[in-house]
């Protein structure tokens, strides 16, 4: 396209010529000025609003002033500072909670495998506990970052507490530390040197006699397999049990037996009934716990306090 200028006073002719490229560079020229010109002003209008008309600022762009970002961080860190707080206290109260669990496993365990309860010993190094407290220095993402890993730690080591008290759980569940009868318990006669009742001679007493009205449920003192059930003439019906970590427990003078061999019981569960049967002056249950083949005390191995009575 060409465009023809004539001059009035001189009556110059002046041709000009316009090609596309050439408009083109015109028309950017003139848009690249127009958005610097809009930025200017945006950036000027901004400032000029922040400093001000913040609340003008805010509705242009959402902006706030230094004042207002200190505290709304001032109140994110007090939220910060109250969950750091929260997870010391959770810290503590499971050490507290360790320390009971440890006090009552140990009163529930049998002195012939208290030295289980030391399978974790030799450990050692300095005591640094768990701390959520951090430096403000850090900045507070640095501060949120260092909480969030301290609370996963906490995660992690609550799922290894809870795993580890399981397995502690069904390891005492299966020793005989259980009461074998629920009600009415009573010592009729002690373990070891006794006065035979019958022949009145010194003879040792493998186990302990529980002085109980004839059907008295017998319970299962501890989880196991029933390893025999049978009659003779010294211990009548009787029944014994396999536990774990080599204990054995005798269940004599029965009058009816409920459990087969090579049956899983639990504990407290009905595995017979007083009785009189086998060499025997009355209704009892006569109780023997064995480990490794080799009979204990059970008074050793019962978590449950039984009040002695006169033997008979």
């Amino acid at each position: 396209m060409q465009i023809i200028w004539i001059s009035g006073s001189t009556s110059q002719i002046k041709r000009v010529n316009i090609t596309g490229r050439g408009l083109a560079k015109v028309i950017a020229v003139f848009c690249f000025a127009f958005l610097l010109l809009g930025a200017g002003i945006h950036f000027l209008g901004f400032r000029v609003a922040v400093q001000f008309k913040p609340d003008l600022a805010r509705e242009m762009g959402g902006v706030i002033t230094i004042s207002e970002k200190d505290e709304i961080e001032s109140t994110y860190r007090t939220r910060l500072e109250a969950l750091q707080n929260r997870l010391m206290q959770v810290t503590d109260q499971i050490n507290k909670l360790q320390a009971i669990k440890d006090r009552f496993t140990d009163l529930v365990t049998p002195t012939p495998v208290k030295y289980k309860l030391n399978e974790d010993a030799g450990k050692g190094g300095p005591y640094l506990p768990m701390n959520f407290k951090t430096h403000s220095k850090n900045g507070l993402l640095g501060d949120l970052e260092s909480t969030l890993d301290g609370s996963q730690s906490l995660i992690v080591m609550l799922d290894k507490m809870e795993k580890k008290w399981d397995r502690q759980y069904q390891w005492l569940n299966q020793l005989p530390t259980a009461p074998p009868i629920s009600n009415r318990i009573g010592l009729s006669s002690n373990y070891g040197p006794r006065v035979d009742p019958i022949t009145r001679q010194i003879a040792q007493h493998p186990g302990i006699d529980f002085s109980a009205p004839p059907g008295t449920p017998i319970l299962a003192t501890g989880n196991g397999t029933v390893f025999k059930v049978e009659t003779d003439h010294a211990y009548g019906n009787f029944v014994e049990i396999k536990h774990g970590d080599g204990f054995v427990t005798k269940y004599a003078h029965t009058r009816k037996i409920h459990v087969q061999q090579g049956q899983v019981v639990s504990r407290g569960q009905v595995i017979a009934e007083v009785g009189n049967t086998g060499r025997s002056t009355g209704p009892h249950l006569h109780y023997e716990v064995s480990v490794n083949g080799h009979p204990i005390n059970p008074m050793q191995a019962l978590a449950t306090h039984i009040p002695q009575l006169a033997e008979k």
